[in-house]
């Protein structure tokens, strides 16, 4: 099973924990939470409050001070259908055409549910207009998905001559 410790910090880290703490538990783990806040820039608050919120969720498990994805969080974070949350660079405008079987209709969803997310104007159910180009982690989900080739991405050029 996947562990990992509580802060996720390096060897180096933990070794100059160990040797600052001398021998008290509870120093070794605010030293290393300092290491974690300087990373992460992020409040002891925030911290616990996350991590209370994965164990509430059933995300996560905890044994002392290691933590390990739960069958439910390794199931949600292995899910090909999870929404990507990150955000489209408007550099230029496209169309996304698409063609999906009847069998793949999950697949067919979650792309229209995924470009409503980056503001994509529905032209027809399977032509929507919007901006790009489209994150490297969205193509290669198509192509894991075994939807890439009915899919077409297109620039869109408007040279108007007045």
């Amino acid at each position: 099973l996947f562990m990992v410790n509580k802060y996720n910090n390096t060897f180096s880290e933990e070794l100059i924990a160990f040797l600052f703490s001398f021998k008290s538990h509870r120093m070794r783990r605010a030293i290393l939470f300092e290491f974690a806040k300087k990373r992460f820039e992020m409040e002891k608050s925030v911290y616990n409050q996350s991590i209370y919120r994965l164990k509430k969720n059933g995300y996560i498990t905890q044994e002392q001070d290691n933590f390990s994805l739960s069958p439910r969080g390794i199931a949600y974070y292995t899910n090909k259908y999870r929404h990507i949350k990150e955000k489209i660079e408007k550099k230029n405008k496209i169309i996304f055409i698409f063609d999906i079987p009847e069998d793949k209709r999950k697949v067919r969803e979650w792309i229209r549910n995924q470009i409503k997310f980056w503001d994509f104007e529905m032209i027809q159910k399977s032509v929507w207009v919007g901006y790009g180009p489209f994150p490297s982690e969205f193509l290669n989900r198509l192509k894991l998905l075994e939807v890439d080739k009915c899919v077409k991405i297109f620039n869109v050029q408007s040279k108007i001559k007045t």
